[in-house]
């Protein structure tokens, strides 16, 4: 909060009238500002329960002026006269000079059904308050700017708290609990626990957490589990760590190759603290036009690629596109990576942050990248999985520096390797008869386990009668893939290009065996 502080002191300093503040924490900002500019500054809030209301004693002050000079007011019926955001505004316009008015919630009135009355009143503060130095601020989670102000107001942000704001909160509650202080190990990880909350969040967060510890400090499983219930709260995204459904790295096949890419990127001198992953990125940017078929009118897409652009450029976050062969491994990469290395992973769910409102949408977009950043900083890698390469935009595709990687069917060795890992997971015979699984993808062998495992059938019976193998439901789509990928994409598997690039396999014609026994598909994995 120092760094907003500064900026509205600058503000302040030069006269500027109108100030829009997004905060995570409106009351904490408010009496922030109350607290680092009081002395000789006029400070009143404002909010639509309790109307005008003094934050400082130079503010009680300002409020009594307003009394005075409109015979209607009064300190007992002033709550009620002001309730209303437009008429607050207009008797803001009589408020002392040098006052400042710290109103919340203000895109919401900017966006009302009839916005009009309150958008004049602001605009009509705007040279008033020039002229002696009174300053509006405005603040909410997200500010929409009407065109009819966006030229008069001045933006500015309140990030989230930084490292040093954690660790402060962390050794403050141990204070208050009058228990030794934590070892500066037990802070970080506190730290990393709450990272990407607000400072009130955090705190009551860490607070709980400290309350079932037990008299001994910070319980920090507790700390990840409500600070997993805490993302969840943004449109879109949700967070899991240490999971123990999740898979383990070395239960994986056919995905040598960029498992040894993500592992030395572990090794590293910057390390993710975070992973995200983005399932079919391709169709979140659908709606950009171009060959992902007709663009959209309502600007969401683009604000979308925006979003990512700008994120990922200024944040230098790193990422992986992830693309290939439905039940190639792609989303059980991404959720044992995270787990390998001790990394929380968000998934974000682009379409579930799509509102029906005009700025609903941009506005959850904003809140998930801020909580993204808040959590991972700088070192945040994106493992977006896509199924249609042509939707995404070159530049798009510049930021996913990693690479993008391209995953095929599994051999016959790697399938026979499969096999055991998913029969000792559902509890099955070890030398249970397999069906033929030529062409199987890992994700359809883990399918037939649980089939086998849930309904008491052999995984051979299970396997001839209810598993339809991509490559017999929609072998086009594997040819379309493998030609777009061949020399052109890294290999997931272990390199079986010169350069790390993927070369196809030889997929034989597509051909009717008879009229009664449909089309058979011959796979051959080549060099």
């Amino acid at each position: 909060m120092q760094k907003l502080i500064t900026q509205l002191k600058a503000a302040r300093a030069v006269s500027t009238p109108l100030l829009a503040v997004t905060t995570p924490d409106q009351p904490a900002m408010a009496q922030y500002i109350a607290e680092e500019l009081n002395g000789s500054t006029p400070v009143v809030a404002w909010d639509r329960a309790r109307g005008l209301k003094p934050l400082t004693e130079k503010g009680r002050e300002a409020i009594d002026h307003l009394c005075q000079i409109d015979e209607d007011l009064s300190p007992d019926n002033l709550d009620m006269a002001t309730a209303d955001c437009g008429s607050a505004m207009r008797i803001a316009y009589h408020l002392p000079p040098h006052t400042i008015l710290v109103a919340q919630s203000m895109n919401m009135f900017l966006h009302s059904n009839d916005p009009a009355e309150v958008i004049q009143a602001i605009l009509n503060l705007r040279d008033a308050f020039k002229g002696d130095q009174r300053t509006l601020i405005m603040m909410d989670a997200h500010f929409d700017l009407p065109a009819q102000i966006q030229h008069d107001v001045i933006m500015l942000d309140d990030p989230l708290p930084e490292d040093k704001g954690y660790h402060e909160i962390v050794t403050g509650l141990y204070e208050a609990a009058e228990l030794k202080a934590p070892e500066q190990t037990h802070v970080e990880a506190s730290t990393r626990a709450v990272r990407g909350l607000s400072s009130f969040e955090a705190e009551q967060v860490l607070a709980m957490s400290l309350a079932m510890g037990n008299g001994e400090g910070i319980d920090l499983t507790d700390a990840w589990q409500m600070k997993k219930a805490a993302v969840g709260k943004i449109k879109g995204l949700s967070m899991s760590f240490n999971e123990p459904d999740d898979p383990d790295l070395a239960d994986l096949r056919g995905l040598d190759a960029v498992i040894t890419s993500l592992n030395k990127l572990h090794n590293g001198p910057m390390p993710p603290e975070l992973y995200v992953r983005v399932d079919e990125i391709d169709k979140g940017f659908a709606g950009l036009g171009n060959e992902g078929g007709p663009g959209d009118n309502t600007g969401v897409s683009q604000d979308l690629h925006e979003q990512f652009l700008t994120n990922m450029e200024d944040n230098l976050w790193l990422g992986y596109i992830l693309g290939g062969v439905r039940g190639g491994g792609k989303t059980v990469l991404t959720r044992a990576i995270g787990k390998a290395h001790g990394v929380p992973t968000i998934a974000m769910d682009t379409g579930a942050m799509k509102g029906r409102h005009v700025g609903d949408s941009e506005q959850a977009f904003r809140d998930a990248f801020r909580t993204i950043k808040g959590i991972g900083g700088k070192r945040v890698c994106i493992l977006a999985t896509c199924n249609n390469m042509r939707v995404l935009p070159p530049e798009l595709l510049r930021r996913f520096k990693l690479g993008i990687w391209f995953f095929d069917l599994l051999s016959k060795e790697e399938r026979e390797s499969l096999w055991p890992i998913y029969l000792g997971k559902y509890n099955l015979p070890l030398d249970s008869k397999r069906p033929n699984d030529e062409g199987w993808t890992g994700a359809e062998i883990r399918n037939c386990c649980e089939i086998a495992y849930m309904t008491g059938d052999s995984v051979e019976e299970v396997g001839r009668s209810m598993i339809v193998p991509i490559t017999k439901s929609d072998p086009m789509s594997i040819t379309r893939m493998r030609d777009e990928a061949d020399g052109r994409f890294l290999s997931a598997a272990a390199t079986n290009g010169p350069d790390g690039t993927y070369r196809k396999s030889e997929v034989a014609a597509v051909e009717p065996v008879s009229k009664k026994g449909g089309r058979k598909l011959s796979i051959k994995k080549g060099a």
